[in-house]
């Protein structure tokens, strides 16, 4: 009896064809995108202030946090955290830990530093708030018409309000990534492009590119497509 019925058969539909990648924009940023933690401290540190208060107990602790958190985030627009620096400061941290715990004198020291009250309302928070997000939003708006583009077996740089641009061939350029900055990596990582264009003594270098990981996959891919294209041709 089951011959008598047709068999069913199950069809798989093919995967879909993969976009084709056409082209890469590169759009680095100004070192000042790097102070966005302060931004979200005065944030935070208003919210403390305007709904907790600065209570007898706890006097101007809003101001020592937001004031240490400042003043490390502005070292890591000034410096390099390189990996040996990072690891240094990590010992750092911990050698004072140890000395606290073996010498209490040195602890409190330490605890007598971070008690004194230093006294920050809510305005002084809304106001430099407001002003590091404007000034980070203009960052990221000066990068719509201040760029890199790979595309058409081309390097780009478009720049200028008016729409400036500057050619270079794209293919056999070569690429390196630099990830120097352990911190800046964390914060939005971002690195070093150093481009090579065929037929440039000098390397076209691009500082503070976010993603820069992915951003250095996709013009890998790119390129070794269009080495395939110009072979086929």
């Amino acid at each position: 009896m089951l011959g008598l019925y047709p068999r069913e058969e199950h069809r798989v539909d093919p995967k879909p064809p993969e976009k084709k990648l056409e082209s890469v924009k590169i759009r680095p940023l100004s070192s000042v995108i790097f102070l966005y933690p302060s931004a979200l401290a005065a944030i935070a540190c208003g919210l403390w202030v305007q709904f907790a208060g600065a209570t007898p107990a706890d006097p101007g602790a809003s101001g020592i946090v937001f004031t240490l958190l400042f003043f490390f985030n502005l070292s890591i627009v000034a410096f390099d955290y390189t990996r040996l620096t990072s690891v240094v400061i990590i010992l750092l941290f911990v050698i004072l830990g140890l000395l606290s715990a073996m010498y209490p004198a040195v602890g409190e020291i330490i605890r007598d530093t971070l008690k004194q009250p230093m006294f920050m309302n809510t305005t002084f928070y809304w106001i430099w708030a407001l002003g590091l997000t404007v000034v980070l939003l203009g960052v990221v708006a000066r990068t719509r018409w201040d760029y890199w583009e790979v595309k058409n077996n081309e390097l780009l740089h478009h720049h200028g309000v008016l729409g400036d641009l500057e050619r270079w061939p794209a293919p056999g350029m070569r690429i390196s990534k630099e990830i120097n900055d352990v911190m800046e990596f964390a914060l939005c990582r971002s690195g070093r492009l150093v481009l090579v264009p065929p037929g440039e003594q000098r390397a076209i270098v691009i500082d503070n590119v976010p993603g820069i990981n992915k951003v250095e996959a996709q013009m890998q891919t790119l390129l070794s497509t269009l080495r395939v294209d110009d072979n086929t041709k």
